[in-house]
């Protein structure tokens, strides 16, 4: 009973690096799919993390279309709400 429950704790933690492994790969960084995620959490209401994707944007490829577009976006939220951008 000892060995099965070994085997299957095992197996749980190869399943949890591959899913963490698949995890890393995905946030790639790809101007576009951080751009992507970034809409996609703006979407979610969750701000915070949209605005760190589009900083992320700016600063490691400052000279990409998506740059741009993620300046853009943060300049609108400051017209959006001004009282945010001070």
């Amino acid at each position: 009973m000892m060995k099965m429950l070994s085997s299957v704790h095992v197996c749980y933690r190869w399943i949890g690096l591959g899913v963490f492994c698949f995890m890393l790969w995905g946030c790639g960084e790809d101007p576009r799919q951080l751009f992507e995620t970034a809409q996609f959490e703006e979407q979610q209401h969750n701000r915070a993390h949209a605005q760190e994707l589009y900083e992320q944007i700016i600063h490691q490829h400052p000279e990409s279309e998506f740059a741009e577009k993620a300046r853009q976006r943060i300049e609108a939220w400051k017209t959006e709400n001004p009282e945010e951008g001070k």
